[in-house]
């Protein structure tokens, strides 16, 4: 087993299967695992941590989470810690995980020397379907083709949230052992970002039956329509960007990395770049702009603005 880890990938379901493996093959137990947040880290702790002898000679493990934000220190600041990186304990393991590193700072040119660099890759939208599958299938279970894909939705490719899902569903057909689409619109409930993202393509594409209900369904829970306004906004914002990154010729990956946006997240942005009209798209954002205007200049009410927006009749004052 190494000394030293650096995990990067955007799964926290993946990454913590592979910490878990690694605390496995070294046996060290729960008790001895120390673990960090970067983002909230005082560095002064974890390289004492480090520098710790352990009177009782057991291994420890100390996990250093979202490590990408240990970017944010100068080389100066982090010399102890890479003195440690360069001459590591043989009693402690040292995890660093993160969704992406910067390649050119000092942090990261200490872990390529001395680190195993493990890139842990998410699922693409063709492998999730069956991965899904086989989730059920292990213990017995059956779920049709249009649940899987509802399903794969409905948890945005979240794998923390895909096992919860699977789990509930497992049990509450336990005796038929069968999983429809009807079970999963019962059951899995769908996220407020999914919602506001259904909402936002049926009006791209002139449902309106479909994004009429869906903003009903959160007016009725309370959301305010300047939040609604604001995610509408954000998302077409997305598919406009995303449509250009698709012309650069970048990859789902790329593109993810460019927009700040999971993979699996990218994935659905992409497949909407594909299908919307661009000028229906560019006409949207100039209208959403028009109205933020006259929102704030007091020429329009915020709610009565907005629904008249997504009716058509609004007249620009």
């Amino acid at each position: 087993m190494e000394r030293i880890y650096l995990l990067v990938g955007d799964s926290d379901y993946l990454v913590n299967g592979k910490i878990k493996y690694y605390q496995k093959e070294s046996n060290i137990d729960e008790f001895n695992i120390i673990t960090y947040d970067a983002e909230e880290l005082e560095l002064s702790d974890l390289v004492q941590e480090l520098f710790t002898v352990s009177f009782f000679s057991q291994s420890k493990m100390v996990i250093v989470n979202h490590a990408e934000h240990l970017n944010k220190y100068a080389k100066e600041d982090l010399k102890d810690l890479i003195k440690y990186i360069e001459n590591p304990s043989e009693d402690i393991v040292l995890v660093f995980a993160a969704k992406a590193m910067d390649e050119t700072h000092a942090i990261y040119d200490a872990l390529s020397k001395h680190a195993y660099i493990d890139q842990i890759k998410s699922f693409d939208s063709t492998q999730l379907p069956k991965y899904i599958e086989e989730q059920f299938l292990m213990d017995g279970y059956t779920i049709d083709k249009d649940a899987i894909l509802e399903l794969a939705i409905r948890t945005q490719n979240e794998l923390y949230h895909l096992h919860q899902e699977i789990e509930k569903l497992k049990l509450f057909t336990i005796e038929e052992k069968r999983i429809s689409r009807l079970e999963i619109e019962q059951l899995v409930s769908r996220s407020l970002e999914d919602n506001i993202f259904t909402f936002s393509t049926a009006f791209l594409k002139g449902d309106t039956r479909q994004y009429v209900a869906i903003y009903d369904d959160l007016m009725s829970s309370k959301m305010p329509p300047s939040t609604i306004f604001n995610h509408l906004f954000q998302t077409v914002n997305l598919i406009y960007q995303a449509y250009f990154f698709m012309k650069q010729g970048k990859s789902q990956e790329q593109i993810a990395q460019s927009l700040g946006i999971s993979t699996g997240r990218a994935y659905y942005v992409i497949k909407e770049a594909k299908e919307q009209n661009m000028k229906r798209i560019e006409k949207t954002i100039k209208d959403l702009a028009k109205l933020d205007v006259l929102i704030k200049s007091g020429r329009q009410d915020e709610k009565l603005g907005f629904e008249l927006l997504l009716l058509g009749n609004l007249k620009w004052i």
